[in-house]
């Protein structure tokens, strides 16, 4: 599947900020175009997973403000859901699940 333009937004600013060992950002707007018209074309629901050092010793609920702070201006621009992992290296599996 190709990558949407806010996909690779989403992916640059997030590998800028954490300098990820692990980065997975997948579009699944459509898995949600039943019940948001908007999601039909893609761009509005995804499923990240980080795995970064940056994150040792921050709590999961201040991870996932960090990341929302980073992504502050696609969420007001459209950007709807985010399902976040977010892992410092010593807790990853190294897998993307």
């Amino acid at each position: 599947m190709k990558a949407t333009t806010l996909q690779l937004i989403i992916s640059e600013k997030l590998q800028a900020e954490f300098e990820p060992d692990i980065l997975s950002v997948i579009d699944e707007s459509f898995k949600h175009a039943d019940h948001n018209p908007d999601a039909a074309q893609g761009g509005t629901h995804f499923r990240v997973k980080i795995v970064s050092k940056r994150f040792k010793g921050v709590s999961k609920v201040e991870r996932h403000r960090w990341v929302y702070a980073i992504l502050h201006d696609e969420m007001k621009a459209g950007l709807h859901a985010l399902a976040l992992t977010t892992q410092d290296s010593d807790e990853s599996t190294g897998t993307l699940a």
